[in-house]
């Protein structure tokens, strides 16, 4: 197994593969590439995140790739069932199987209702872009990491990120942000405090970013873990595209 320096050789593994986080690791923004033969490889792994990551499968299954893997939580995402097989052969019962719902990467959004959504907020929530304060605060607790750390730190995050929070009497409740970026857009991670949800208040930030993306040039992307993800994505504007299968990798002693 070796990282692949120049990550478009391993393109046409993926070639078929509609995915944002895929496109970050090949075009060499974020994440990395990892195959079997960096002359001519036949079996690929595409690697982004830190506290929770992604790992794309293609090509022929390869145990060395998979086993890579082990002891870090990680949602494994295999091409076809060939590569399920093998992981469910080497993971066992550490590999929950689950699915998730592609939305289409050529949304036509309702700027207008958008806006609207952004400024349906409960009385005293406020949105703000984030800046460094917002950035370290977003890091300090768990329910909030995920939204900036898989940049490097904050010169990486203001050179390839954008995220929007939402803010009451001063404390960060939600935000909307980048978990990864590519060369002409972003893909997108929404998380709210347990105590402040079913306020609106996802939706309001996931639309402001969305408007701030659309003045940027970008293009705002959106991959749900989950129906409830799906159905806020849908209310957005975004159209579904197709399910796929992906395992959860998740190791007792890290919980």
């Amino acid at each position: 197994m070796m990282h692949l320096s120049v990550p478009i050789l391993a393109e046409t593994l993926f070639s078929d593969w509609q995915e944002t986080m895929i496109w970050s690791c090949l075009q060499g923004v974020m994440g990395e590439i990892w195959v079997d033969d960096s002359d001519n490889p036949q079996s690929a792994l595409a690697k982004l995140g830190r506290l929770a990551s992604f790992g794309f499968l293609a090509g022929q299954p390869n145990i060395e790739l998979l086993e890579s893997c082990q002891g870090e939580d990680i949602i494994l995402v295999p091409q076809h069932q060939g590569w399920s097989d093998l992981i469910e052969a080497i993971y066992g019962s550490k590999a929950h199987a689950f699915t998730r719902y592609a939305t289409k990467k050529d949304t036509q959004f309702d700027c207008e209702q958008l806006a609207q959504l952004a400024t349906n907020l409960p009385v005293d929530f406020e949105l703000q872009l984030i800046d460094e304060q917002l950035y370290k605060a977003c890091l300090v607790e768990e329910w909030s990491q995920d939204l900036v750390a898989n940049y490097d730190d904050y010169k990486h995050y203001a050179q390839l990120g954008l995220g929007v929070v939402a803010i009451y009497q001063g404390k960060l409740v939600a935000g909307a942000s980048s978990y990864s970026t590519y060369k002409n857009g972003i893909e997108i991670e929404i998380d709210t405090h347990p105590d402040f949800r079913r306020k609106g208040l996802a939706k309001a930030v996931a639309a402001e970013l969305i408007l701030t993306c659309l003045d940027s040039g970008l293009y705002p992307s959106w991959d749900a873990h989950t129906k409830i993800s799906l159905d806020l994505a849908e209310k957005l504007g975004y159209e579904f595209s197709h399910e796929y299968m992906a395992y959860e990798i998740e190791w007792e002693y890290k919980h």
